[in-house]
């Protein structure tokens, strides 16, 4: 890992030569960000930042501004190659000290798509769910949610699919998503986009592994888990989001997406602030509890950042209930184009990426990591 992270910075650097000597022009009218990078004022204490978050100096919690700087400098350096970054917030201890907004078009208040980073609150809101008693557990079969549906290729294995296999992306069903390009027609999620019944698409996807065997990314699963949400609580998922954890955490700006039937999309098109992605990480980092009240169930959290599955294609990750886990001690809500809510218990801390990333190409999908190895974690002291 460290001598891919240093090969990797090589490269970075000896492209923005290039890349400079022969724009020195478009250089020149580069506009750097104008907000200062680094996070003034004092440590004072715990708090909970429900309705503001405070910020303090790094070193006032251990973190060495020196090196958050060159981190500043190297985004703004890929800013220049035109890879898209939108903003770094990093938080220690629960003080911001550091944050930058490098899009014209996203801000601190801006609602940002989060893409599959919506998985991980869907994750939360199941939890949630259970601890209420709407649901029993994750033993609970997928299916036995919706009765009123002819569900084609019904087999036993099937019947078999439990909310944990969907909550670990190994439910068995043939989907197709990482395989093709997202605007390929043989990507199941294109076809499933197509479709007027999105729920009932992926409950009709043929079974073609045992459920919990093999890990298969699924978006569809994520959104039958909206549609199980709002089939035992009688409230849409964005409802019961608001009323169990968005209201709690004091976010009180976001925009959710549902489908036809009504149902809220459970694997994407959720919006929120930078600062709003890392409450929900803070919360998490907090082991559920969010200024005195369990929100999430600790225990919810503690299994949900647990190794359950091998993830396919990122031999360094696993895969939780709807989390990212990292083979080093750290566990992620990630999204498409490349959106990171990036929680390290050990150091206390929470970094929020978000992006717009070029689909395939697999440097800048690396960047938000990379950065975090080489500047972020190193910068702890």
């Amino acid at each position: 890992m460290k001598t891919q992270i240093y090969l990797l910075r090589i490269l970075v650097l000896f492209t923005v030569i290039v890349f400079l000597n022969s724009c020195q022009e478009e250089e020149d009218n580069f506009q750097f960000p104008s907000n200062e990078f680094i996070s003034t004022g004092n440590f004072n204490g715990s708090y909970w930042p429900t309705s503001a978050w405070r910020m303090c100096r790094p070193e006032e919690v251990g973190m060495n501004s020196s090196k958050l700087n060159e981190l500043n400098e190297e985004i703004n350096l890929l800013i220049k190659l035109h890879i898209d970054i939108h903003s770094v917030v990093i938080i220690k201890d629960g003080y911001i000290v550091a944050e930058q907004y490098y899009s014209d078009y996203y801000g601190m208040d801006s609602l940002h798509p989060i893409y599959s980073c919506t998985k991980s609150i869907t994750s939360a809101l199941i939890g949630i769910a259970i601890d209420h008693n709407y649901i029993t557990d994750v033993n609970d079969k997928m299916v036995s949610f919706f009765p009123n549906y002819a569900i084609e290729n019904l087999s036993i294995e099937k019947q078999n699919i439990s909310l944990e296999n969907m909550l670990t992306m190994s439910a068995g069903l043939e989907w197709y998503e990482l395989e093709y390009s997202y605007n390929d027609e043989r990507n199941t999620f294109y076809q499933w986009t197509l479709s007027h019944d999105r729920v009932k698409f992926v409950l009709d996807r043929p079974v073609i592994s045992a459920p919990g065997e093999e890990y298969s990314y699924n978006t569809g699963i994520s959104h039958v888990l909206s549609g199980i949400i709002k089939n035992s609580t009688n409230l849409r998922t964005d409802s019961f989001a608001v009323e169990n954890l968005f209201t709690q955490l004091g976010i009180n700006h976001y925009y959710w997406r549902h489908d036809a039937q009504n149902v809220t999309y459970g694997g994407a098109s959720l919006r929120l602030t930078p600062r709003d992605m890392a409450k929900f990480g803070y919360l998490y980092l907090n082991n559920g509890n969010w200024d005195g009240s369990q929100i999430v169930p600790e225990s919810w959290v503690e299994i949900s950042q647990q190794k359950h599955i091998q993830r396919k294609y990122t031999p360094n990750y696993y895969y939780g209930y709807h989390w990212w886990v990292n083979e080093d001690n750290y566990y992620a809500a990630v999204g498409f184009g490349g959106q990171w809510i990036i929680i390290v218990p050990q150091h206390n801390l929470v970094v929020v990426f978000t992006n717009r990333f070029i689909e395939g190409n697999s440097f800048q999908w690396q960047t938000p990591e990379r950065l975090l190895n080489t500047y972020i974690l190193p910068s702890v002291q």
